[in-house]
């Protein structure tokens, strides 16, 4: 391009620029109202399209031209380089042996991963063929958009995610490229386009874990993960989706697991006859103190402050806290349970004090083992949200019980938010240490993790801690302090303060135990909790017969589902294919609008269905062998048909059974 553009080819280029404009607005009015409606009136600050030296519209941002020589020629050898080795997310199911499966799902994952390593090596990249298919990629910083013309030129992408997180930025994207042309290239193979314009990167990676709760996880292996630019918000994207990319990976729960949980929930309503929560909190006092006790390693150092406070305060115990609390002489006015194995039946038997836990009403989730409730007060459920019982109970008893969010994947996520659902809005933190100092100091002393013979958590990385500096933490911890952050930010009117002594927790104040206010005794302190109870949870429900009658009518309608998604795979040679194959299946199970049956349908299979196409499809992606691909495709097509089915059948025995481990 001549150095002196002509007035004539400046009009020219400025009247493309603008009919580029023109045309993405008048897309985004009709897809994206919301961004269109951001843009209509905009007007950039920072960033600016402008011709440069040598006659090219490039960006200006800060007096200085973002792209060096030809902004298309510029993108054009950064995706060159990053075609080079593109960074992408693998999906990889934890090895366990196989004398310790417990359910049928683990030896079918675990022959997958096997079958495929007896030709393809863990060590081999995911193969991305010139001209290839790319499920997903996410793109930080939109630019000009020449990368992604570029990319979408040398392959079929099936979904995009972009974000850009200067608003500037984008309005310069507006001018530069053509939105539609995207959005046809993504819909013509069942994808996607999606942008996210502006926020904090937590935002990015919330809205990408969005994607994959609609569209599935199966896209989560190979998503391609492209930064346009470099920029502090584009660094702190990049940073946070790898630093939290495990999330998207677990939490997804299974089918045997949920077979567990609607016998649990059908026995602990019909023949335990417990009180279940209601949809709104009554009359609590919500200014009451409540100390939420969990079993880290900082509650060695608080206990003696909890017992001196035990008759001033609500205190709630969570999980294997109950031990070491009433080791200590502190009765707890409300213990909490969420886990669903038949185990923690025997691990609630060896606390002791058979007596004292007769006095202390217990509250748990729906899919707790019926007989965890016997040793207790008085059973009181709580409606786990995304559960099948708790979705069964609601359909089929009444919809005036709630749900409850946010209560899992540990017990403290289940304490703090029952204590928020029954009304109290004071609540301090004892124990929830989410991490710990030193590896094999993981949880309190007097704890029953003492008397398991070489029990030792292992560190996965280190996190901020409350206190300054660092701690230990496991990605289960990390993702459990994560949800309870989640809630915390749900609910802005509860004052959250942090005592312990671990990892620090967002939206919870971290206070030092000496730095607590006095507390006062509260007069007829059992009455008050009693009554409190009493009003938020309710056993006037009159079942006038064997709930599992009803269920059981459900079970060919269920057998009729799973058979037409074993049916979407037949005929499926190819990675496309299967790709499509798998989109598929997750629309049917994920279609659940105003279908009672579907929706029980899918808590049921939802997290089964996740982990067999994340699996089946990261372990696909390896080869780079056409034919080796297809009969390996064929061997877990094989798979996945005959686990479906058995899960079905499965269902139909074990339904009013309980748990087996």
């Amino acid at each position: 391009m001549n150095p002196q553009i002509d007035q004539l080819q400046a009009k020219i280029q400025t009247q493309i620029l603008q009919a580029t404009f023109l045309k993405n607005m008048t897309f985004l009015k009709l897809k994206m109202p919301a961004i269109f409606q951001y843009f209509q009136n905009y007007q950039p600050q920072k960033v600016q399209l402008a011709f440069d030296a040598n006659g090219y519209v490039n960006v200006i941002a800060n007096n200085k031209f973002v792209y060096q020589g030809d902004p298309k020629d510029s993108s054009i050898k950064q995706v060159e380089a990053f075609l080079d080795k593109p960074p992408c997310f693998d999906f990889e199911v934890e090895s366990k042996n196989e004398a310790s499966f417990n359910y049928e799902h683990e030896k079918v994952i675990h022959d997958i991963y096997t079958k495929r390593r007896e030709t393809v090596k863990d060590s081999a990249l995911y193969d991305l063929k010139k001209g290839g298919q790319i499920n997903f990629i996410a793109f930080m910083g939109s630019g000009m958009g020449y990368h992604i013309d570029q990319l979408c030129s040398q392959y079929s992408i099936r979904s995009m995610f972009i974000f850009e997180p200067e608003p500037d930025m984008f309005f310069a994207t507006l001018h530069c490229a053509d939105f539609s042309h995207w959005f046809e290239h993504c819909q013509r193979l069942g994808g996607e386009l999606t942008f996210k314009v502006g926020g904090v990167e937590e935002e990015f990676v919330n809205d990408i874990n969005l994607y994959f709760k609609r569209e599935g996880a199966f896209n989560l292996p190979q998503m391609y993960l492209y930064r346009h630019y470099i920029s502090d918000k584009t660094t702190d994207a990049f940073k946070t989706i790898n630093e939290l990319a495990y999330r998207y990976k677990s939490g997804w729960g299974f089918c045997e697991d949920e077979i567990i949980g609607i016998s649990h929930s059908l026995a602990n309503v019909s023949a335990k006859k417990a009180h279940v929560l209601l949809n709104r909190a009554k009359k609590s006092i919500p200014q009451l103190p409540v100390f939420i006790i969990g079993n880290g390693p900082s509650l060695n150092e608080n206990i003696e402050y909890i017992k001196q406070n035990q008759n001033n305060v609500i205190v709630i115990s969570s999980g294997t806290s109950l031990k070491p609390l009433l080791d200590n002489g502190i009765k707890p006015d409300i213990h909490v349970e969420q886990e669903r194995p038949k185990s923690i039946y025997h691990w609630v038997k060896k606390v002791g004090h058979e007596d004292t836990l007769k006095e202390i009403p217990i509250l748990c989730l729906n899919t707790v083992y019926p007989g965890i409730l016997d040793l207790f007060k008085q059973p009181y459920v709580v409606l786990k949200v995304g559960d099948a019982g708790a979705s069964f109970i609601r359909e089929y008893v009444s919809e005036k019980y709630a749900e409850l969010c946010f209560c899992n994947p540990t017990v403290t996520n289940a304490s703090t938010s029952i204590a928020i659902a029954m009304g109290f809005k004071n609540l301090f933190l004892f124990g929830l240490d989410y991490g710990f100092k030193k590896e094999g100091e993981d949880h309190a002393k007097g704890s029953i993790y003492q008397d398991i013979k070489g029990y030792q958590l292992a560190s996965h990385f280190k996190v901020p801690a409350s206190f300054g500096g660092e701690v230990h933490t496991t990605r289960i911890f990390d993702f459990s302090r994560g949800v309870l952050e989640m809630l915390l930010v749900e609910h802005p009117e509860v004052k959250c303060i942090n005592v312990s002594d671990g990892a620090a927790i967002k939206f919870a104040e971290a206070c030092k135990m000496n730095n607590l206010p006095q507390f006062t005794k509260i007069v007829n302190k059992q009455k008050m909790v009693d009554n409190c109870l009493n009003s938020n949870f309710d056993d006037s429900y009159i079942i006038s017969h064997d709930l599992s009658t009803d269920f059981k009518a459900l079970l060919p309608t269920f057998k009729t589902y799973a058979s037409f998604l074993c049916q979407c795979l037949d005929n499926v040679k190819t990675k496309n294919a299967l790709t499509q194959a798998f989109s598929i299946q997750y629309k049917f199970v994920n279609d659940i609008d105003n279908e009672r049956d579907k929706k029980l349908f899918y808590r049921f299979f939802i997290g089964t269905i996740n982990y067999l196409q994340a699996s089946i499809m990261s372990n696909v992606a390896r080869y780079s062998n056409e034919l080796e691909q297809q009969n390996f495709i064929a061997f877990c097509i094989q798979k996945m048909q005959q686990h479906l089915l058995f899960l079905v059948d499965d269902l139909s025995e074990h339904f009013d059974k309980g748990a087996r481990v």
